[in-house]
């Protein structure tokens, strides 16, 4: 049962093609640790919320904010590591980049204060994107090719 398990993740000696193999630490390391980040951040959002939220939104907001954040980092590691799920990893990198894309745009322009410095966690915020919009490029140019052998 564990080896039929483990036969389908990532970590598979077959998993990654031989076309794909530059990839093979993104996929196998940095994808898992930046959604394990990624789900310790909603967790963390959930419990205790940071000062930035709790001067832009009541805490019933910040726990839902933080359960979609924890959420959807579960789903993309699940499709990470189970490369046959990634039409789930396709939709719930789509939501991380949103929830971080539209967390980054509310920061800049609803802050309570004129202080300048929550503009570095609008920096941080679009620093974490980079990543999951790589991966989505390489996500299409695989359903691209998909597309191309069934025709």
């Amino acid at each position: 049962m564990r080896r039929r398990i483990l036969r389908r993740t990532i970590w598979d000696a077959d998993a990654i093609s031989p076309d794909e193999w530059k990839f093979r630490n993104l996929m196998r390391i940095a994808l898992p640790v930046y959604d394990a980040i990624v789900i310790g951040a909603g967790a963390w959002a959930m419990l205790w919320g940071s000062p930035i939220l709790h001067r832009l939104f009541p805490d019933q907001v910040i726990v839902v904010l933080g359960a979609l954040l924890a959420a959807a980092g579960v789903a993309c590691a699940i499709g990470v590591i189970f490369p046959a799920l990634w039409r789930l990893e396709v939709m719930s990198k789509v939501a991380l980049v949103a929830l971080l894309g539209t967390y980054a745009v509310v920061v800049l322009l609803f802050r309570s204060s004129p202080d300048p410095s929550s503009a570095f966690v609008v920096f941080i915020l679009l620093l974490a994107l980079p990543l999951p919009l790589f991966r989505l490029s390489l996500l299409g140019e695989d359903i691209k090719e998909r597309r191309e052998e069934e025709a």
